[in-house]
């Protein structure tokens, strides 16, 4: 996506080039382009909305993820058999 656009054309069929001087004008029209600034306000509360969105998606994800880790298999020998039987069976 290019930075200068011609206000005048539409965006679909522009195409630049470079005056003798250095200047960036409009294939189509002959006038020179305009540059558009990085950040602008949409950009902006754009990127809030999204991360206000997907933020606590991402905090239970990782909650998910670090109970998963937490969990421990029992120590006792009683369920651990019962554990590799029930194992055992479902193949």
């Amino acid at each position: 996506m290019s930075r200068y656009y011609c206000p005048f054309c539409s965006f679909r069929y522009q195409f630049h080039k470079t005056r003798s001087d250095g200047v960036l004008v409009c294939g189509l029209c002959g006038d020179p382009l305009i540059k558009k600034p990085l950040l602008n306000s949409k950009r902006i509360i754009g990127v809030f909305a999204a991360s206000a969105f997907l933020t606590p998606l991402v905090i239970m994800i990782i909650f998910i993820v670090k109970d998963f880790a937490k969990e421990k298999l029992p120590n006792n020998s009683e369920s651990l058999v019962l554990l590799i039987i029930d194992k055992s069976w479902k193949i």
